[in-house]
């Protein structure tokens, strides 16, 4: 599949949005397969004008939700701005592109496979269209990304992440295009919402010979406190993958947070702390050794 024309002029946000750092976004474009047109976000670490630098590429789903409260469907966001700036002092750097959500059609753009459970409670959904979205993160997302600016393109720089059904297209992600992706961040995975056939997959992809990868999972206790089955399938799930990471030694961070709800302000807290995990590699220190300047 050849790559589409990119997106025309990668424009400044509005500075009266009082985003933090140098956000930048595509207007209106055409998001080839999906059938959809939306704006594309694109920050850029402090210094990214005045150096011939190259930078790691971070692709966060629900990208409305991650910077500005005015186009958040809920008024609150994951706070990336701050986090990523947080890293820079941090000496830690990339590039974040966020891709906001269908509309009207998230969970299928979103899903590789729909359960029981989830066509019991939304009868009326089209059908499954996680591979399509995939094919544009990879086949027209990423070269856009990789012609326009300076990011590092090596699949160990790439990583995808995502929260909820956000969570589970970045999963798939890796798991169509291991050769693309060498980093996962899956909050709060909705693992219910493909069900057992897309968990089974993951198991066997993470115990194939794959390139090296990394993965950071994590769940809150309060992800559905009013739904206590829902509640038990998120934290259950989001093991049985870690469990299977593990068993495979493949390099995976796990958080459990049992305050923590279904929610932007939740993500927000974890992202931090997620990223330059995955950012700055996974190998820890033997005890005593010293720390690498």
């Amino acid at each position: 599949m050849r790559a589409s024309s990119a997106p025309g002029r990668l424009r400044r946000y509005p500075r009266r949005r009082r985003v933090l750092g140098d956000l930048r976004r595509w207007r209106d474009v055409a998001l080839p397969g999906l059938g959809r047109r939306s704006d594309l976000y694109v920050w850029l670490p402090p210094g990214y004008g005045r150096g011939t630098q190259r930078y790691p590429v971070v692709y966060l789903q629900d990208g409305g939700n991650l910077f500005d409260p005015r186009t958040s469907f809920a008024g609150a966001t994951w706070q990336a701005d701050e986090a990523l700036t947080w890293l820079h002092t941090k000496g830690i750097d990339a590039i974040a592109v966020g891709v906001p959500c269908s509309p009207d059609r998230r969970l299928e753009e979103y899903s590789p496979a729909f359960s029981d459970t989830l066509l019991a409670q939304h009868p009326g959904l089209g059908a499954p269209a996680a591979d399509v979205y995939v094919d544009f993160l990879t086949e027209h997302l990423k070269p856009w990304v990789d012609r326009g600016l300076r990011t590092r393109p090596e699949r160990e720089h790439t990583l995808v992440a995502g929260s909820s059904a956000g969570a589970v297209v970045s999963m798939h992600a890796w798991l169509r295009r291991p050769d693309v992706f060498g980093g996962v961040g899956a909050f709060s995975s909705a693992f219910w919402v493909p069900g057992e056939a897309h968990l089974a997959e993951l198991e066997q992809a993470v115990v194939a010979p794959h390139p090296p990868t990394r993965f950071s999972l994590d769940v809150g206790g309060r992800e559905t406190p009013d739904d206590p089955i829902l509640q038990a399938a998120y934290r259950r799930d989001t093991e049985r993958v870690v469990a299977a990471l593990q068993e495979a030694q493949v390099p995976v961070r796990y958080t459990y947070d049992s305050t923590a709800y279904h929610f932007e302000t939740a993500w927000a807290q974890r992202l931090p702390a997620t990223l330059e995990w995955l950012l700055s590699g996974y190998a820890v220190a033997r005890p005593g050794a010293q720390t690498p300047r």
